[in-house]
């Protein structure tokens, strides 16, 4: 190669690394990414080969001696700004586990959306996946719309659900809670191999968001209404009756002796519930007034009220 030619190339180089450093760096790793896709299929470029995890150096490395590379990064910018949801509008998802990992499973419940595994760490890049590569043919206000509608339905099964207040980490109630989802098959299944409270707290209450929710085409008519399924209500109470059930197992206290003047008629309810649940008597007041002390008598975070 002549002299002029590799002053040529490295001049090239030099001023295409510098209008990466001042147009290109600032992107997100999404975006870089969408343009990876968008240029692979524009200019016949590969990026895969490259091997690196830093798509930012994966990208300025491949188009690097690109003559035109302003040009071209200039046009796919221009086509990503008419193709790619803003990220503004996944600012509540980024925000909250519990809302990712019930977004990623009503994508895949409702929309056949085929994933080998979820893995915690990635949940957001899956997501994004869906909206940038699998539901890219639609236009941005569709997708647009169709996030809102789906993190709308979630807002609305929080606002309503007897749940999140109830689950206020208790020694045990976590694991306890995941264990009888997961026999249940009501558990949503990571690919993970160990996991945090925080972690499992968010899987928990999304599996639960999940039971019974309603359709997409449900959620988008105007007069949509939404309301817990009797099935959801049964299936929170067997839980909740289960968990205090075990507490009671496995508290191992020696009660004192307490007499309390009951009437008749308290006295026969409350021997037919110990029956009905296979509980002394005692343990089934024992139940009753915990569970109705954490029901009125505390806040959000467990603490008494009173």
């Amino acid at each position: 190669m002549l002299n002029s030619d590799v002053y040529h190339v490295s001049s090239t180089i030099s001023e295409n690394k510098r209008y990466f450093d001042e147009n290109i760096r600032s992107l997100s790793e999404r975006e870089v990414s969408w343009l990876q896709a968008y240029l692979t299929k524009k200019i016949g470029v590969s990026f895969i080969s490259m091997g690196s995890t830093n798509l930012h150096e994966e990208l300025i490395n491949q188009l690097a001696k690109i003559d035109n590379f302003k040009s071209i990064v200039y046009d796919a910018r221009s086509e990503m700004s008419y193709a790619l949801v803003p990220q503004e509008y996944f600012s509540l998802l980024e925000g909250s586990l519990r809302a990712q990992i019930f977004f990623l499973n009503f994508l895949i419940s409702e929309y056949d959306y085929t994933l080998e595994s979820i893995k915690i760490s990635r949940i957001m890049k899956d997501i994004y996946h869906y909206f940038d590569k699998v539901k890219e043919k639609t236009t941005i206000n569709n997708n647009i719309r169709f996030l809102n509608n789906i993190l709308f339905i979630l807002r609305d099964i929080v606002s309503k659900d007897n749940y999140t207040k109830w689950l206020k980490n208790e020694e045990g109630q976590v694991v306890w809670t995941t264990t009888y989802l997961n026999e249940k098959k009501l558990i949503v299944s990571t690919n993970d191999d160990r996991l945090s409270e925080m972690e499992l707290t968010a899987i928990i209450l999304a599996s639960l968001d999940l039971i019974d929710c309603p359709k997409y085409t449900e959620i988008i008519k105007s007069n949509y209404l939404y309301k817990v399924s009797p099935n959801k209500e049964l299936v929170i109470d067997k839980m909740k009756r289960a968990w205090s059930q075990q507490k009671y197992r496995d508290a191992g206290k020696t009660k004192r002796p307490y007499h309390l003047p009951l009437t008749k008629k308290t006295e026969g309810r409350l021997a037919k519930m110990a029956q009905v649940q296979g509980l002394s008597e005692t343990a089934m007041l024992d139940i009753l007034i915990n569970r109705f002390y954490e029901m009125e008598y505390v806040d959000v975070d467990g603490k008494d009220l009173y």
